[in-house]
């Protein structure tokens, strides 16, 4: 186990608060970290027989946020902890935990992690052979020299991700098409040095942002009527899960569909506080396509909250004509 303390800083929130990509790329980064932990080497250092450098590939990532302490509580300047628990299956397999919260609430004892209050993930991955150095965009599965790697539990059975990336690759997650549904897809295009530096993959975080954008894109303008902009502010993730099939680098066009359906809810569905006011739960299956041959990247389960503050209740009844008239 590895437990890393931040201050998060303006590299990670700007000058906001902490979003889902912010996480996601703490979790990756305590990751990367805890593999190499103690050998001398650096993430970037760990090699196979041949020399060929090595990183873990996530190929299924499920995170969870608690409904009553959503990730924008956690500010610019705060003091937080993150911790990750990672087990191995064979030489290249790996199943990784991960908890965030305040510095000090993440405990060295795995079994007293609370999930309840803080945010969390479960995730697998493959040791794989950095792209820059393969031809093709394939993945090549390596296993690392001893000396590179830290000492990690074994896990004694394939990890069940291995099974049910498969069955989600074949049949999705099963989601009936609901009143939130893309007939055409939401196109999205790379950035360069924005989304993926120059001759290098896209980091598996932006996968959650590019979704966002098209799930904004979908409800503010393909949506008819459409919802209010200020739906954006008021979204807050419950849960994702998300299996990945493929990468992707800059400059490359994307096509994601959304399927799945919004339903309001009761105005304390995210729990005690008096300062929120629950309107709606959404739930959807968003995919993410290679637009030039219809490669399958990325598949999530999503399922959020749409909250709004009681300064801004004025805002409900807008988002329940929407809603009530999909």
């Amino acid at each position: 186990m590895l437990i890393e303390n931040h201050e998060l800083t303006m590299s990670h929130v700007g000058l906001g608060n902490l979003n889902e990509y912010a996480l996601l790329l703490l979790f990756g980064n305590a990751h990367s970290h805890h593999l190499t932990d103690g050998t001398g080497f650096r993430p970037d250092q760990m090699a196979d027989h041949q020399g060929l450098i090595l990183y873990p590939a996530y190929f299924m990532t499920h995170l969870k946020v608690p409904s009553d302490k959503p990730l924008d509580q956690y500010r610019l300047w705060d003091e937080v902890s993150v911790g990750v628990d990672i087990s191995r299956f064979g030489e290249t397999i790996l199943e990784s935990d991960y908890l965030f919260g305040p510095k000090g609430a993440v405990s060295s004892d795995k079994s007293e992690w609370d999930r309840g209050r803080f945010p969390s993930m479960k995730a697998n991955s493959l040791i794989v052979v950095d792209v820059t150095q393969t031809e093709g965009s394939t993945r090549k599965v390596s296993a690392p020299k001893a000396e590179c790697i830290a000492e990690l539990s074994k896990l004694a059975k394939p990890p069940y991700a291995l099974m049910r990336s498969k069955k989600i690759r074949t049949d999705a997650f099963g989601m009936k098409p609901g009143n939130l549904k893309t007939a055409d897809p939401v196109s999205y295009r790379v950035p360069v040095d924005q989304d993926a530096a120059p001759g290098h993959a896209m980091v598996f975080a932006k996968f959650s942002k590019i979704m966002d954008a098209a799930e904004f894109e979908w409800m503010t303008r393909r949506s008819k009527p459409g919802f209010p902009v200020s739906i954006a502010r008021h979204l807050f993730l419950l849960e994702r899960e998300t299996y990945y099939y493929g990468n992707c680098f800059a400059d490359e066009e994307l096509d994601i569909y959304m399927t799945g359906h919004i339903e309001e809810c009761d105005p304390d569905f995210h729990g005690e506080s008096l300062g929120m006011i629950s309107v709606a739960k959404i739930s959807y299956q968003i995919e993410v396509y290679m637009k030039r041959n219809h490669t399958l990247l990325a598949i999530s389960k999503v399922d959020k909250l749409l909250a709004v503050p009681t300064s801004s209740q004025d805002h409900i009844p807008d988002y329940k004509r929407v809603i009530r008239s999909l």
